[in-house]
C-alpha cells in the first residue's frame, strides 16, 4: 500500500484537529446560546414586572389622590354641609388637574321615599341639585339599598370605609358614614347616612390617561416590545384601553403578565387575630405610599391634629375588575427568546462557518503554494536540462571550428553553422517565453492592439514556424476563409501565441506527422467572432491533465513518460496573449486521439481596419 507524503499527512491532521476544535465550539456555542436566552427570558420578565408594577403603582396613586380630593370631612357629613362641599369642590375642578379624571359628582343621602335622594353637582351653580336616578346606576342603588336601612357592624375584613370602584360604568363609590361614638370599645356601629358617588370620565381614561401611563411604563406604543391593554372582566372580558387598537381580547387569553390593578383587598391587607386594627396598624402594601397630611385636608382635620392616609380602593366583588395585561409583540415571552435564540445561533453558527470556510482555504492554498512550488522546482530542473543541450552542442561546434577539427570544407562550415543557428533559436525562444511569463506575472507586459485582418496574423505565424515545421516533416492543410472579418489583435503576441499552439502540436504529434489550422468566422450569442483551430492526431491529453494545462510549470503525464522535453510555459503564456485581444482558448482532446485549440476572437467592423496607404503613414 502507498503511503501518503509527509506533507499530506501535516495537512490532514492539521485539518482534523480544526475540525474537532470547531466542532467543540459549535457544541459550546449551542449551550451558551440556551443558558443565554434564558438569562434574557429572566431580564426580560423582571424588566416587565417592574413595568407592570409602576403602572399598577401610579394608576392606584392617581385613583387615591382623586378619591382624597373628593373626600367629604366628618364635619360636613355630620352637618349635612352639602353646599359647602360644592363650592370646595368647584374651586378643586377649576384648578387640580387630575379633575379631568372626574365625570360627574353625586351624592345619595337619606330622606324621603326609603330615604334614597341623588343630588348632582352643577358646576355652574355651585350647588347639588337632586336629579333622578339614572338607569346605570340601578345595580348600584341596589347594592347598597340595605346599609341605609340599620347601622353596620365594624368588621375589619369588609373594610366599610373604604372605596369602592365598580369598573363596568366606572365609578369610585365611598360611603359617608357616622361613628356611635369614636374610640369606643367594643367597635363602634356605623350609621351610612349616604353614599359618595363620583363617576369618572372614560373617554379621557381611554384617550389620554391610560396612554399617557403606558408610555411612561413601557416606553410608548410604537417603541415597547410588549401589547399592553386594560381589561375589565375575562372570557374575554371589554378592552378599556389598548395599545394596539385592532388586537382583539382574545389576544390577551394567555399574556405574559397579568395583575389587577387595585389587587385583592385580602393579599393586601391579611386579617390578624386580636380583633381590629386601628388606621394607623395597617400595612402599607406594595402601590400605596406613606401616609402624610392630606393637603385637603379641612379645619375639623387640621384641629384634631391626625395624619390622612391615602384612602383605601378596593374593587367590587362582581368580576369585572381592571386587569393590566401585556403580552410580548412576537406572541409571548417565550416566542421572543426563542427567535433571539435562533438569530443568535444563526450568526454564530454563519461565524463558525466563515471560519471553517477559511481554514479550508488556507490549507487549500497550502496545498496549491507547495504544489506551485514544486512545479517551480521542476521548471528549474526542465529549463536546466533544456539549456543544457544547446549549450553543450553550440560550446563543442564552437570548439571544433576553433581548434581546426572541422576541415576547410564550406559544406562542412555550413552545417556547423545551421546546426548553431538552429539551437541559438531554441534558446532565444526559451528565454523568450520565459521573459513573456515574467511580464505577464508581474503586469509589465503591454499589447499593442491594432485592427488587422486574422488570415496576415495567421500566415506570419506560419513564415516564423515553417523552419521547425520543415526539419519535423509535417504536413499543415490550411482551411482559411476569404472575406473574414478583421479582429483587434497585437500582431506579434498573436504570432507568438499561435506558434506556441504549431509547436506544441509537432511536440506531441507521435508517430503522427499532420497538423491542421483553420479558420472561419461563426456566429455567436455575443455577436461575431473568427475562430482558429490548431488540430494534430497526436497522443492527446488525459482527461485529468486538461484542467491544469494552461497552468504555468504544468506539464502531464505524456510528457513525463515520454520524456518530452518543454518548460511548461508555451500554453499558459499563449492563453494569457489570447486573453489580452479579448479571446479566448478552448481544447478538445482525448488520449490517442489528438488535441484541437481552438482561439476566439470577436470581430470588428471592416471600416475600423486601416487602409495600405494609412498603415504606411502611421
Amino acid at each position: 500500500m502507498k503511503r501518503l507524503p509527509k506533507e499530506s499527512v501535516v495537512t490532514i491532521s492539521v485539518a482534523t484537529v480544526l475540525g474537532a476544535i470547531l466542532l467543540v465550539l459549535a457544541v459550546l456555542q449551542y449551550q451558551w446560546s440556551g443558558r443565554i436566552s434564558q438569562a434574557e427570558r429572566e431580564r426580560l420578565e423582571s424588566g416587565l414586572r417592574t413595568a407592570m408594577t409602576q403602572f399598577r403603582q401610579e394608576f392606584t396613586r392617581e385613583l387615591q389622590r382623586l378619591a382624597q380630593a373628593c373626600q367629604l370631612p366628618p364635619a360636613s357629613v355630620a352637618a349635612r354641609d352639602w353646599q359647602g362641599y360644592a363650592e370646595r369642590m368647584d374651586e378643586w375642578f377649576r384648578t387640580a388637574p387630575e379633575a379631568q379624571l372626574v365625570g360627574d359628582l353625586y351624592l345619595s343621602i337619606s330622606g324621603g321615599n326609603a330615604g334614597r335622594q341623588l343630588l348632582r353637582l352643577n358646576r355652574e351653580s355651585k350647588r347639588f341639585d337632586q336629579v333622578p336616578w339614572p338607569s346605570y346606576l340601578d345595580r348600584l342603588r341596589e347594592r347598597y339599598a340595605r346599609v341605609f336601612e340599620r347601622p353596620v357592624r365594624w368588621a375589619p375584613e369588609s373594610r366599610p370605609l373604604a372605596w369602592r370602584m365598580v369598573p363596568d360604568i366606572p365609578l369610585l363609590v365611598s360611603p359617608l358614614v357616622e361613628l356611635s361614638a369614636a374610640d369606643s370599645s367594643p367597635p363602634p356601629d356605623l350609621h351610612v347616612v349616604g353614599l359618595l358617588i363620583v363617576e369618572m370620565n372614560l373617554n379621557f381614561l381611554r384617550a389620554e390617561f391610560l396612554p399617557e401611563l403606558a408610555q411612561r411604563c413601557f416606553g410608548g406604543v410604537e417603541r415597547s416590545a410588549y401589547q399592553v391593554a386594560v381589561i375589565s372582566g375575562r372570557d374575554p372580558g371589554t378592552v378599556i384601553y389598548g395599545s394596539d387598537p385592532d388586537l382583539p381580547p382574545a389576544a390577551f387569553a394567555a399574556p405574559d403578565a397579568r395583575v389587577s390593578l387595585l389587587g385583592d383587598p385580602r393579599a393586601l391587607f391579611p386579617r390578624r387575630a386580636g380583633g381590629p386594627r386601628r388606621e394607623a396598624e395597617r400595612p402599607r402594601s406594595e402601590g400605596f405610599p406613606e401616609p402624610q397630611a392630606s393637603p385637603r385636608a379641612g379645619p375639623d382635620t387640621a384641629r384634631q391634629g391626625r395624619l390622612h392616609y391615602w384612602p383605601l380602593i378596593l374593587p367590587v366583588n362582581d368580576g369585572q375588575a381592571w386587569e393590566l395585561v401585556a403580552r410580548h409583540r412576537q406572541g409571548s415571552l417565550e416566542a421572543a427568546t426563542t427567535g433571539l435564540r435562533r438569530r443568535a445561533l444563526a450568526v454564530s453558527f454563519g461565524i463558525l462557518l466563515l471560519l471553517a470556510l477559511s481554514v479550508g482555504m488556507i490549507i487549500a492554498y497550502t496545498q496549491r503554494t507547495q504544489r506551485l512550488a514544486q512545479l517551480q522546482m521542476d521548471f528549474v530542473a526542465g529549463v536546466s536540462h533544456e539549456l543544457r543541450t544547446p549549450l553543450a552542442v553550440i560550446c563543442s561546434a564552437g570548439d571544433n571550428l576553433a581548434d581546426g577539427v572541422v576541415p576547410n570544407s564550406t559544406d562542412q562550415v555550413r552545417q556547423y553553422g545551421q546546426l548553431i543557428r538552429k539551437e541559438g533559436r531554441q534558446l532565444a525562444a526559451m528565454v523568450e517565453q520565459i521573459l513573456q511569463f515574467a511580464g505577464d506575472r508581474s503586469g509589465l507586459r503591454h499589447y499593442d492592439l491594432r485592427p488587422a485582418r486574422i488570415a496576415e496574423a495567421i500566415e506570419a505565424a506560419l513564415e516564423k514556424a515553417r523552419p521547425v515545421i520543415e526539419m519535423s516533416g509535417f504536413t499543415v492543410e490550411r482551411h482559411i476563409e476569404p472575406s473574414l472579418p478583421p479582429v483587434r489583435i497585437d500582431i506579434e503576441a498573436f504570432s507568438q501565441a499561435l506558434q506556441n499552439f504549431i509547436n506544441n502540436a509537432i511536440k506531441y504529434s507521435g508517430d503522427s506527422r499532420w497538423l491542421s489550422l483553420t479558420a472561419a468566422a461563426a456566429s455567436t450569442k455575443k455577436g461575431e467572432e473568427v475562430q482558429v483551430v490548431v488540430e494534430d492526431r497526436g497522443m492527446g491529453i488525459a482527461a485529468a491533465d486538461l484542467p491544469h494545462i494552461f497552468d504555468p510549470f504544468y506539464r502531464g503525464s505524456a510528457a513525463a513518460a515520454g520524456q518530452i522535453h518543454g518548460t511548461g510555459l508555451g500554453l499558459y503564456t499563449a492563453r494569457k496573449a489570447i486573453s489580452a485581444m479579448g479571446g479566448t482558448v478552448r481544447v478538445r482532446s482525448a488520449p490517442g486521439k489528438g488535441s484541437a485549440f481552438t482561439i476566439h476572437l470577436p470581430a470588428i467592423s471592416a471600416r475600423d481596419v486601416p487602409s495600405p496607404v494609412e498603415q504606411q503613414v502611421s
